[in-house]
């Protein structure tokens, strides 16, 4: 198990805003998660990074998702509404 996937909220934006400020814009943050979406197939070298970092793809909601070490079953409904949707350049 990749111990990225409990990295804390916090702690996965500033490694993105660090190492990947190009993704940036594309990441936004839900309830405790951080996710990742992308309107095409990112590049090998971004998936490798989200995968690297501790994300893993949602088939059902088309995002990269970062569970943030809080790991749910699965949820009914969308979580967005939920718990609302912050873009991480808003996020301090």
């Amino acid at each position: 198990m990749n111990p990225n996937r409990y990295l804390r909220t916090v702690e996965v934006v500033e490694k993105i805003r660090q190492s990947r400020p190009d993704i940036e814009k594309n990441c936004y943050v839900v309830g405790c998660w951080v996710w990742a979406e992308f309107e095409e197939k990112p590049s090998k070298e971004t998936r490798e990074f989200l995968i690297e970092l501790g994300f893993s793809w949602n088939s059902t909601r088309k995002v990269w998702q970062h569970a943030c070490g809080i790991f749910r079953r699965h949820t009914s409904g969308d979580p967005r509404k939920a718990y609302g949707v912050e873009q991480l350049q808003e996020v301090a």
